[in-house]
């Protein structure tokens, strides 16, 4: 079974691209993903993990996730092998995610008051984490 979580912060704002022919989204990010342990000096470690989206959740991506905010991916790891123009063989290993989901707030611009900011959540959140339903889908 190949399949991962990560849990992390964008370094930058993902890169999206198309596949020439087929026009299918492709974007790539990295994410900062801090480890659970702390080296004896008190610093925490950071692994840089690079992520490829494809598709729908590409386009998702590139219009709403954006450098620093916090997300969950769901998706494999992949290993892509290729020959350099020497001739040496690589690898480049990556995640390939099939599921992103913010997990912070977007800070809603509000230039009529700083004192009181307000925030407003990210993409398919709910304050509260409930999702409002209208009173004719509920079953009973």
């Amino acid at each position: 079974m190949n399949s991962v979580v990560l849990v992390g912060r964008l370094t930058k704002d993902p890169e999206l691209r198309y596949i020439p022919g087929t026009g299918t989204a492709v974007a790539t990010f990295t994410m900062a993903i801090n480890r659970d342990y702390k080296k004896k000096d008190g610093k925490v470690e950071t692994d840089f993990i690079p992520v490829q989206v494809i598709g729908k959740a590409a386009e998702f991506c590139a219009n709403y996730i954006t450098k620093g905010r916090l997300v969950a991916i769901q998706g494999s790891i992949r290993v892509d092998r290729y020959e350099t123009q020497t001739g040496e063989n690589r690898t480049f290993t990556k995640v390939s995610a099939r599921n992103i989901k913010p997990l912070d707030y977007v800070k809603k611009d509000n230039s009529n008051s700083d004192t009181n900011p307000s925030f407003e959540p990210a993409e398919g959140l709910d304050p509260n984490g409930f999702t409002a339903i209208d009173d004719e889908e509920i079953p009973f």
